[in-house]
């Protein structure tokens, strides 16, 4: 008589437990195919898809925490039109001060990367140059070295000028004493 029970109790959880991993995959494989054919039909890449999905998630997730695993995104083409569908599940709605801490969080992420962009286009922009100027790294490493000597030079040379003058200086003021 247990068994009976035993095997009705594992039929009627059967209905309501997916126990069979194929059914999974099956699951799994039916969702990349339409999502293929989806975007055959209304023309939207995979990479865009993704990243359409990385944005909504993360401007979603300032305001509510979602279980981002269960997030459904889906394109459809309908008789001239494109209907765009979301599953979003929402755990619980955020604070105030936590959509204020996120928004400053993405506000300082947002200016380190303008930050790394303006440094790589200033490296761009110098390396430009010199290519446009016909001087590589190692010419403008010798200009240096020749800059700071010309200037070691100047100064050697203001130096005796300066010395030239107090002697001329001096030979007046013996002349004028003399006469």
């Amino acid at each position: 008589m247990r068994d009976i029970f035993s095997d009705l109790y594992n039929k009627v959880l059967s209905f309501f437990v997916n126990q069979n991993p194929h059914d999974e995959t099956k699951a799994v494989a039916m969702s990349r195919l339409k999502t293929v054919l989806m975007q055959d039909r209304v023309g939207f890449s995979e990479r865009a898809m993704q990243m359409l999905k990385e944005e909504l998630v993360a401007t979603i997730s300032k305001y509510m925490e979602i279980d981002e695993e269960k997030f459904d995104l889906e394109i459809n083409a309908l008789e001239g039109s494109t209907v765009l569908n979301l599953a979003i599940p929402v755990t619980r709605a955020k604070t105030d001060e936590e959509i204020d801490e996120a928004i400053k969080e993405q506000a300082v992420k947002t200016q380190a990367k303008a930050q790394e962009i303006v440094e790589e286009l200033e490296e761009l922009i110098k390396e430009r140059a010199a290519v446009l100027a016909g001087v590589s790294e190692e010419s403008s490493q010798e200009d240096d070295e020749e800059d700071e000597i010309t200037e070691d030079e100047q100064e050697q040379e203001e130096e005796e000028e300066n010395n030239e003058d107090k002697e001329e200086k001096d030979i007046k003021k013996t002349k004028v004493k003399e006469n």
